[in-house]
């Protein structure tokens, strides 16, 4: 049986409560998320050495109020890049709130990672609403979405979004959460699979050029498993420009299928997380530019770069604007829904 309790979790600067909710199950496992950004606050999953929380996060809502890197969030109206920090439909363009030089990242200034969200519990889980106005960061339309967070027996969480908008408009959501399936520490031997045969290289704005290449004979190519680190110090342009990896992979799977994506493995706990999704792509990112200043995390720990891996399930990062890839476009009326699930299990 699934249980659901709610916490106060502070206050936002001009007074409004955060709540926590945590999910638990039978099993021992538990997820606690917020209603302040759609935040994946803590996952402790069971081991037989004890529960090992497997995301960075804060122990208090002012770390997620002044530091960077969107930790666990909710990430909304468009996740990734834009260039130009334009979207167009149909001809007509739309210039959007730029927060990352001439681009715009993660929905904007103030993205869906810095909203209150109206939150009711549901069977298993919880649901989180927000009510996006015509205009917000620049996005046509007044947007409803919802987000499902719901938890099963077998220690898989599920993440269902759906949203419609009365005008047409651009729609890409992802979650941020930052994995490390030990707990902490250096997760560059995590290993890591993606079922992905090709990717979308960058431009020295950390946009993509385009271009779908394979992975084949390049440090993309996580057909099989490695670990996170094995590559990252290989000379290749493409991990030059980014410090890293922080780039879209292709999934080999059908259009809108809920379909294996990714399975990363800790070296030190082994839990393993399987993470499918409906999605076309995941932004696989190796937290290259943790925040330096951010308040210290969950158990008092420094956040620092290379010690979690992202897998941020998506569209195509400037979808809008390459139209050789799957469009993020969302018409009046219709529904945006998607899907995502993170399945844990440990050894």
């Amino acid at each position: 049986m699934i249980r659901v309790s709610k916490q106060p979790f502070g206050n936002l600067p001009d007074g409004r409560a955060v709540s926590a909710f945590t999910l638990r199950n039978d099993a021992g496992m538990s997820v606690t998320l917020l209603d302040y950004g759609g935040i994946l606050q803590s996952i402790l999953v069971p081991t037989a050495a004890g529960p090992v929380d497997v995301v960075l996060g804060y122990p208090r809502l002012t770390g997620y109020l002044t530091g960077r890197g969107h930790l666990g969030a909710l990430i909304g109206r468009n996740a990734n890049r834009l260039s130009d920090a334009v979207i167009e439909i149909d001809g007509k363009r739309y210039p959007l709130t730029a927060n990352e030089g001439k681009k715009q990242l993660h929905g904007g200034l103030e993205g869906f990672d810095k909203k209150l969200f109206a939150a009711a519990k549901i069977p298993c889980g919880v649901a989180l609403t927000y009510h996006s106005a015509d205009g917000e960061e620049g996005y046509p339309g007044a947007l409803t979405l919802t987000a499902r967070y719901t938890l099963d027996e077998a220690g898989a969480l599920t993440i269902d979004y759906r949203a419609t908008a009365d005008r047409d408009t651009v729609i890409n959501l992802t979650n941020h959460s930052y994995f490390n399936l030990n707990g902490g520490g250096d997760a560059t031997g995590h290993r890591l699979r993606i079922d992905a045969s090709a990717y979308t290289p960058i431009d020295p704005d950390l946009l993509p050029t385009g271009e779908i290449l394979p992975v084949e004979g390049t440090p993309f190519d996580f057909r099989a498993f490695h670990t996170v680190g094995e590559r990252l110090g290989a000379p290749d342009p493409q991990l030059l420009l980014a410090g890293g990896y922080d780039h879209n992979f292709v999934l080999d799977k059908a259009p809108g299928a809920l379909a294996e994506a990714a399975v990363l493995i800790g070296d030190k706990s082994g839990i393993t997380l399987t993470c499918s999704t409906s999605c076309p792509g995941v932004q696989l990112y190796t937290a290259n530019s943790m925040d330096p200043n951010a308040e210290p995390g969950k158990n008092g720990w420094t956040h620092r770069n290379r010690e979690a891996v992202c897998l941020e399930t998506q569209y195509f990062p400037d979808a809008n604007r390459r139209h050789n890839f799957p469009s993020t476009i969302v018409r009046a009326g219709e529904e945006y829904h998607e899907s995502t699930v993170y399945a844990f299990s440990a050894d």
